[in-house]
């Protein structure tokens, strides 16, 4: 005779148990607040942590430049020269590139 305190089989809560392992899994991997969508916006931010990176040196380089524009008249000249074929004075410039018809 079986004691009031034995347990029966456990195969029937085993199905169960096994489905919502299952269930679970798949919502922390598909949920809105799951592995894929953690793996997606990871991928988001160190692409925007590159941007910032970028930016920030082009920053960098920008400020370089207006400093030199502000201050050095041998590169505003340079610049004037180079960007817009400014001359100086009675300089005369000659172009011995050939054109092509």
């Amino acid at each position: 005779m079986r004691s009031l305190y034995q347990h029966k089989s456990r195969k029937p809560l085993k199905r169960p148990a096994l489905l919502f392992l299952a269930l679970l899994a798949l919502w922390l991997l598909l949920s809105p607040y799951g592995l894929w969508r953690y793996a997606k916006v990871s991928g988001e931010l160190k692409e925007l942590r590159a941007d910032s990176q970028r930016l920030e040196a082009q920053n960098r380089e920008l400020l370089t430049e207006i400093t030199r524009l502000q201050n050095d008249p041998a590169y505003i000249e340079e610049v004037a020269r180079r960007e817009y074929g400014l001359l100086k004075e009675n300089e005369i410039l000659f172009d011995f590139r050939r054109s092509r018809p």
